[in-house]
């Protein structure tokens, strides 16, 4: 419950980069991963957009814009 929760709970703060920040996310979905709890690609990709801050707003667009949702990888 503790690493749902955490994962749930991921925000990129203000100041960082988003390569640390989707990184601690990947790190958790391991972690979920060794107890049999790993989200789906779709969920892990819905979670990244959804935390990101303001400033990739035109990113998000870009990629709600798509045809196809795209994976995590």
């Amino acid at each position: 419950m503790f690493l749902k929760k955490k994962f749930r709970n991921s925000r990129m703060k203000k100041l960082d980069d988003i390569d640390p920040f989707l990184t601690r996310v990947k790190d958790i979905r391991d972690d979920l991963t060794i107890v049999k709890e790993m989200p789906p690609p779709k969920e892990m990709v819905r979670l990244a957009l959804n935390s990101v801050t303001e400033d990739w707003d035109n990113f998000i667009q870009g990629i709600l814009g798509r045809d196809m949702f795209p994976g995590w990888d």
